[in-house]
């Protein structure tokens, strides 16, 4: 494994459902980890029109240690890095390599589904 290729810094987050005081469901985020390493790197985009509106959309992968955490359901920040800030949507079931060592994640950033 290169330790220097894992430069960029990710918080991995996950939902869980509360109950609001007015008996409402509401999807809450929650870091499970804080500053876990890994390689960012944005892979394409597009831009489309949506309702007339010109939206945009980007294809990042993210490759990092390998995690039994991380879901299709979750989401990784970027607190590092070029994307610092940005929000990215888990968009499939994050893949092992064959070695089992790292996580292959491919997540969006932009429009939403």
């Amino acid at each position: 494994m290169e330790p220097g290729r894992f430069r960029h810094r990710v918080t991995i987050q996950n939902s869980r459902h509360i109950t609001l005081p007015s008996g409402q469901p509401k999807d809450e985020w929650f870091d499970v980890v804080t500053g876990c390493p890994a390689e960012v790197k944005a892979i394409s985009g597009r831009e489309l029109m949506t309702s007339g509106a010109e939206k945009s959309e980007a294809t990042i992968r993210v490759w990092m240690r390998y995690r039994a955490d991380i879901t299709a359901a979750s989401r990784l920040v970027c607190t590092s890095g070029p994307l610092k800030g940005w929000v990215l949507d888990v968009s499939g079931t994050p893949v092992p390599n064959a070695k089992g060592t790292r996580l292959e994640i491919l997540c969006k950033q932009g429009v939403k589904t």
